[in-house]
């Protein structure tokens, strides 16, 4: 397993593939610092391929994609747009080759994932026996604009097939 995977020329990837490793990649990196990336440390190409996302997908190599909180906000949602768009903060496209479909990005932060953390019979996909940890969102992200996937409400949370969050519930609230 590699931490912080960011960085891999297409051959290096080919080696990852081989030796079955396991790479988790900060995702976020190409929002908050793919500028200065691009601009200042690495060049224009060098930056495109900060993580790499399609190329270990061509590959079947599942990644996991992690915020590194607290130095990045913990939204999955948020993650999961960079996944798909590739956008930095300047609202520019960096290494649009990269960028991966949604259905492929929510695997990194679910069924993936599970499996880096060696929990994959528990957690990662509902299925009957797992422990149903999930979300209700606003909007679906695999049929929303890319554009506003970052900003699905969450309108409900299980932990364990047990609702711990209602929003309904929340005083104030007007939505039914």
């Amino acid at each position: 397993r590699i931490e912080h995977f960011q960085m891999g020329r297409e051959d290096q990837l080919d080696e990852v593939a081989a030796l079955g490793v396991l790479p988790s990649v900060f995702v976020k990196h190409v929002w908050y610092w793919g500028d200065r990336h691009r601009d200042i440390f690495l060049g224009p190409d060098r930056a495109s391929r900060i993580s790499p996302l399609a190329s270990l997908d061509r590959r079947s190599v599942p990644f996991a994609l992690h915020s590194d909180a607290p130095v990045t906000p913990l939204s999955a949602l948020e993650g999961l747009q960079v996944a798909v768009l590739r956008k930095t903060s300047s609202g520019e496209v960096l290494g649009a080759d990269q960028a991966v479909p949604i259905e492929t990005a929510l695997l990194g932060y679910g069924r993936h994932a599970a499996r880096f953390s060696g929990d994959e019979d528990l957690i990662g996909s509902l299925e009957v026996g797992k422990q149903a940890d999930l979300v209700v969102l606003d909007d679906d992200p695999t049929r929303c604009d890319p554009e506003a996937i970052s900003r699905a409400g969450v309108r409900a949370t299980y932990v364990g097939g047990r609702q711990i969050y209602d929003r309904s519930r929340e005083v104030g609230n007007t939505d039914a």
